[in-house]
C-alpha cells in the first residue's frame, strides 16, 4: 500500500502531466492565430538580445525568454516559451485552487477549472492569459513559493523551506511586479474563512504571517526593481504608477467591466451555469453540512477577485491602455475556480465517484485543450504563423534589408517571420527592428555607414516608419526601390562638417511620396 504522501506525490505528478500535456495541444493548435507584435518580443528577446525585462520596459521579467535562450531555432523558440507561458498559466489555476481550498479536494477543482478555461474562455482572451501576458507565470511562481513556505513533515517551518519560498515569491515579482496584489486579500479571505471553520486561531494567524509577509517582501522587490530602472538605464519610467482620482473611479469600472463583458463570450454564461449546477447539488440533503464551508472558500475566491479587479481599474496605467480586458484575466481565474469549487466537493463527497471524479478531472485538462485547439498540427502553426507574420517576408530577403521599419504591429512581427525564414533557407541574413522596443538591438547595426544601411519601410505605414527613422538618427533618407509590401530606403549620407543641410533634404522622401 502507497503511503499517504506517496499517494499525495503520485496525484500531483499525474496533474502536472496532464497539465503538460495540455498545454503542448493548445502549443501545436490553434493558439498561434493571435501572435501580435507585443506576443513577439520576447521571442526576439531570446533571439537577438536578452534582457532582465521586456524590451524598453521596466517590467516583466523576461525568465522565460532566459530558460529557452539554448534554442536558436526562431521556430521552436517561440513553441518552447508559449509551452512554458501555457503550462505556467494552467498550473496556476490549480495551485490557487490548492491554496484556498486546502484540506479539501482540491486537484478536481483545479483541474476543472483548467478545463473549463479551455473551453469557455474566447480564443484571444485564452491567449493573453496563457501564451502573452505574465499573470499566469507569475501567480504559479508567487504560489509555488508560498507553498515552498508550508511547514514540512513535522510540522515546522524550517529557514531553507522560508528562504526558498521569499526566493522564488521575489522572482514571481520580477515575472510581474504586482504578482501580490492578487494574493494579499486572497491571503486575508481564505484566513478570515479558516477562522470561521474553526481553525485555531494560532495556526491560522502564523499561516497569514508567511503568507503576508513573503508577498509584501515580492512587492517591495517588484517595486524596486521598477525604481532601479532610470537609475541602471538612464531613462525615464514608461510606467505611470499613480492611482486616478476617485472622482474617476466609477467611469473607470465601468468602462473596463463593459468592455470585458462585452467581448467575454461564453465566459460569463459557463461560469453561471456550473455556479447554478454547484449551488443546486449542495443543496441536498445529504450536502447541506458541508455547503457552509463550501461557499465561503466559494466567496473568498470570488471577493479576492473583486478587490484585484476593482483596485486594477483605478490605476492610472490600466486607464493609457484603455481599460483593456487582459488586466480582467486574474480575477476572472478566482471567479471562475470559485464556481468550479461548488461542483468539486459533492463530486469529491460521493464516496462512490471520489476518486473517479480526480481521475476525471485531471483527464479532461488534455481533452478539454484538443477541443479548444484543435488536432495537433505543426502544418498549421507553421500557415498560422505565415498568415499573421510572413506577408512581408519576401520582399525583405529579396531587398536584402539590414532593419524592418514601419507600426510596432507589423515590425516585430516581420523581424521574427524574417529570421524563421532566413534560419530554414540557411541565409546569412541578420534583420533588426526600427520601431518602439528597438533601443536593445541598436548595438548591433549603429556602428555600420549610414548610407549601406538599407532599410524596409512597411507599406501602409509610412507615417510611423518616417517617425523612427528620425528618432533613431536615419533621417533623412531617400527610396531606392519599391515592392508589394515594402518600400526600400537607403539613409542619406550626413553633410560633412561645415557644409550645408540643402542637399541633405533634397534627398529625403516623406510618406507621401
Amino acid at each position: 500500500m502507497l503511503s499517504r504522501i506517496a499517494r499525495a506525490r503520485a496525484g500531483s505528478l499525474a496533474t502536472f502531466a496532464a497539465l503538460a500535456v495540455a498545454a503542448a495541444l493548445a502549443d501545436l493548435g490553434g493558439m498561434h492565430a493571435h501572435e501580435h507584435g507585443d506576443a513577439i518580443v520576447p521571442i526576439l528577446v531570446a533571439l537577438q538580445r536578452w534582457t532582465p525585462f521586456y524590451w524598453d520596459q521596466e517590467r516583466y521579467g523576461m525568465l522565460v525568454p532566459l530558460l529557452s535562450l539554448p534554442v536558436r531555432d526562431p521556430l521552436w523558440n517561440l513553441l518552447v516559451q508559449r509551452f512554458l507561458l501555457v503550462l505556467a498559466g494552467l498550473s496556476a489555476v490549480v495551485l490557487l485552487a490548492r491554496h484556498v481550498l486546502a484540506g479539501r479536494e482540491w486537484r478536481v477543482a483545479g483541474a476543472l477549472a483548467a478545463a473549463l478555461l479551455l473551453l469557455s474562455w474566447p480564443s484571444s482572451w485564452a491567449f493573453e492569459y496563457l501564451g502573452d501576458q505574465p499573470y499566469g507565470l507569475s501567480l504559479a511562481l508567487a504560489l509555488g513559493g508560498l507553498a515552498f513556505a508550508e511547514p514540512g513533515p513535522g510540522g515546522r517551518r524550517s529557514a531553507g523551506r522560508l528562504g526558498a519560498g521569499l526566493l522564488v515569491v521575489v522572482a514571481a515579482h520580477w515575472v510581474n511586479a504586482a504578482a501580490g496584489l492578487l494574493l494579499l486579500p486572497l491571503a486575508a479571505a481564505r484566513a478570515a474563512v479558516d477562522l470561521a471553520e474553526g481553525e485555531p486561531r494560532r495556526t491560522v494567524a502564523e499561516r497569514l504571517a508567511v503568507d503576508a509577509g513573503l508577498l509584501v517582501a515580492g512587492l517591495a522587490a517588484g517595486q524596486g526593481m521598477l525604481r532601479l530602472y532610470p537609475i541602471l538605464t538612464g531613462r525615464p519610467l514608461r510606467l505611470a504608477l499613480g492611482v486616478l482620482p476617485a472622482a474617476e473611479w466609477p467611469r473607470a469600472w465601468g468602462t473596463m467591466f463593459g468592455r470585458a463583458w462585452r467581448e467575454s463570450g461564453a465566459l460569463p454564461a459557463a461560469t453561471g451555469l456550473v455556479a447554478v449546477v454547484g449551488l443546486a447539488a449542495l443543496a441536498l440533503p445529504a450536502l447541506r453540512g458541508r455547503a457552509r464551508g463550501v461557499l465561503l472558500r466559494a466567496l473568498a475566491l470570488v471577493a479576492a477577485g473583486v478587490a484585484y479587479a476593482l483596485f486594477t481599474g483605478t490605476l492610472a496605467w490600466v486607464r493609457d491602455n484603455a481599460w483593456h480586458w487582459r488586466y480582467l484575466a486574474p480575477a476572472a481565474v478566482l471567479v471562475q475556480l470559485a464556481a468550479v469549487s461548488l461542483v468539486a466537493e459533492p463530486l469529491a463527497a460521493a464516496a462512490r465517484v471520489a476518486r473517479a471524479a480526480v481521475v476525471t478531472g485531471v483527464v479532461l485538462v488534455p481533452i478539454a485543450a484538443l477541443a479548444a485547439a484543435g488536432a495537433p498540427s505543426l502544418a498549421r502553426v507553421r500557415g498560422d504563423l505565415d498568415r499573421v507574420a510572413g506577408r512581408w517576408t519576401e520582399d525583405v530577403l529579396a531587398a536584402r534589408c539590414d532593419l524592418v521599419t514601419g507600426d510596432y504591429w507589423s515590425v516585430w512581427p516581420a523581424v521574427w517571420h524574417v529570421a524563421w525564414t532566413a534560419r530554414a533557407r540557411a541565409l546569412p541574413a541578420r534583420v533588426y527592428g526600427l520601431a518602439h522596443r528597438a533601443n536593445p538591438t541598436v548595438r548591433f547595426w549603429a556602428g555600420r555607414p549610414r548610407e549601406a544601411l538599407r532599410v524596409c519601410r512597411v507599406r501602409g505605414a509610412e507615417a510611423a516608419g518616417d517617425a523612427a527613422l528620425r528618432d533613431y538618427g536615419l533621417w533623412p533618407a531617400r527610396v531606392l526601390e519599391r515592392r508589394a509590401t515594402v518600400d526600400v530606403l537607403a539613409p542619406a549620407p550626413l553633410p560633412a562638417p561645415g557644409e550645408g543641410t540643402g542637399a541633405a533634404r533634397s534627398t529625403a522622401t516623406s510618406s507621401g511620396t
